[in-house]
């Protein structure tokens, strides 16, 4: 009985693996298309930065599909072109917001001067959306309409294989410290704050690939 139950647990794994091995090949097999085209992604955030790690964690991900070709022209004869569109709010008013803050006290209060003391933000949010479309064989125009604003209500437009919005709401710390001496951090030090907002970027668009990988995976 033993035996007779490792047997069917053995040849229950097999076609498990075996399914997952078809569908790691090209995910899109079945819509007839063997060839993506992805160009730069289109940022119209008011965030820096944002379309290079994105286009490249998303190719990078496809590129990993053996029996998919990838090309990062748009001009190319793929049989679909992949675009990412990154949305957010369009002025840098309202782009962050405030989490964590720390009063000017201390070594903050001498660096302020004869300044009344204020709150510095030590940590902020963001809100990104990455709109990716998978459209097939698509003219000049279909590319212009689907990639508008009506286009995110066009679900059933024969030439789009997927359109999907994936949403993050990612949080980074902010550098201030006191500008006493010459070695001092600086009240504000924006070399330091923007090098962990592009980490936080980095982060969010490899967890955007991982989204996107299970999305073609279950869906395809």
């Amino acid at each position: 009985m033993n035996q007779l139950l490792i047997i069917l647990l053995i040849a229950c794994l097999a076609s498990c693996s075996g399914y997952k091995m078809v569908k790691r090949g090209n995910p899109f097999e079945d819509e007839s298309i063997s060839s993506v085209a992805i160009p730069m992604f289109i940022n119209k955030s008011s965030y820096p930065g944002m379309s290079g790690p994105f286009t490249r964690e998303i190719t990078s991900l496809l590129s990993s599909f053996p029996k998919l070709s990838i090309s990062t022209s748009s001009s190319s004869n793929s049989d679909a072109i992949l675009i990412g569109i990154i949305e957010g709010p369009k002025r840098h008013a309202h782009a962050f917001q405030t989490t964590a803050t720390k009063y000017t006290v201390g070594e903050l209060e001498e660096s302020i001067g004869d300044r009344s003391q204020f709150y510095l933000p030590t940590a902020s949010t963001f809100t990104v959306n990455l709109r990716i479309l998978l459209i097939k064989n698509p003219t000049t125009a279909d590319r212009k309409l689907l990639t508008s604003e009506v286009g995110k209500k066009l679900h059933g437009h024969p030439k789009l294989i997927f359109q999907r919005t994936m949403t993050y709401n990612p949080s980074f710390n902010r550098e201030s410290k006191d500008t006493i001496n010459a070695d001092s951090g600086g009240i504000v030090n924006y070399p330091k704050t923007r090098r962990y907002f592009d980490q936080t970027v980095e982060r969010i668009a490899k967890q955007s690939a991982i989204d996107l990988q299970e999305l073609v995976l279950n869906v395809f």
